[in-house]
């Protein structure tokens, strides 16, 4: 009986990890950096976050935790509130749409296939993000995001990885 009661807690410490881990990347994006040469350029460290969990652990990330941070990381940034809660849930679907494509392939072909969403999101959200203030934001800034985030990616997919390798 004891040890039912102990997988039950561990199960549900397990399904809030992907939560908590993605949270941990927003508090990141957040933290003050006085870094000379990219200021204030962040990457999307939640897109990564949200694409490696609805590829390895869909099951354990629902749409409606990808809202919530979605709408967290909007707050905390000032960003148009909703907004990266409707990019994260079309990323996430999109990879739901796609399936066990993404599973059965290696880390190369992953990593191409983010490379061209993180094009994609910076592009709308730095359109949309225009429209939302009516003036036109600097596209050297998202450029350089979308950069970072391509360049963080497999060490953030790694530590993840690590860590969903002690949690299985």
């Amino acid at each position: 009986m004891n040890l039912s009661k102990t997988q039950e807690q561990s199960h549900g410490l397990k399904a809030v990890f992907p939560f908590l881990s993605i949270l941990f990347l927003i508090v990141i994006m957040v933290l003050p950096y006085n870094i000379p040469v990219v200021g204030d350029i962040m990457p999307y460290l939640t897109l990564i976050g949200v694409y490696y969990w609805s590829v390895f652990k869909p099951e354990m990330l629902p749409v409606a935790a990808v809202f919530v941070l979605g709408f967290i990381q909007d707050v905390l940034l000032g960003s148009p509130v909703g907004l990266m809660s409707l990019m994260l849930i079309v990323v996430q679907q999109f990879v739901f749409i796609q399936g066990r494509q993404f599973l059965e392939r290696d880390f190369i072909f992953n990593w191409v296939i983010f490379v061209m969403l993180v094009v994609g999101f910076g592009v709308v959200y730095w359109a949309i993000t225009s429209l939302y203030y009516r003036e036109i934001l600097d596209y050297f800034d998202v450029f350089g995001q979308i950069l970072l985030t391509i360049a963080f990616y497999p060490v953030i997919t790694g530590l993840l990885g690590l860590v969903k390798k002690v949690y299985n």
